[in-house]
């Protein structure tokens, strides 16, 4: 494939991933900073387990901030938005993705199609 072929199919790429995180802004009312630690947040929470049990494992404030490098006040704002607009759900051991759809949607098109 020639450099010019790549660079327009990454650019196509590129416009799936801002036209998905856009309809995510819209239909949620959250940001891009709260997109991003969504998507993260599922990241955490759905790691590959040793094994073959899946288990969904709550990220706590301090491993989300270290992950994403975002000062933890911060991170703890964003969060309490994310679960008012019931996008994630507080547990005691941390927080867990609860709209499993939005994230489902937004790994789907992380993870370019094979070909």
């Amino acid at each position: 494939m020639s450099e010019k072929n790549e660079l327009a199919n990454l650019a196509r790429y590129a416009a799936k991933i801002f036209k998905l995180l856009g309809s995510l802004r819209g239909h949620h009312g959250i940001d891009f900073d709260e997109v991003l630690i969504f998507f993260a947040l599922g990241r955490l929470n759905f790691d590959q387990s040793p094994g073959n049990l899946m288990f969904v494992k709550p990220a706590n404030i301090v491993s989300l901030s270290d992950f994403m490098e975002i000062p933890r006040e911060t991170l703890r704002r964003k969060l309490l938005r994310l679960e008012e607009k019931e996008l994630v759900q507080r547990t005691s051991y941390g927080f867990v993705v609860k709209d499993l759809e939005s994230w489902k949607r937004i790994s789907e098109i992380a993870v370019p199609a094979e070909g």
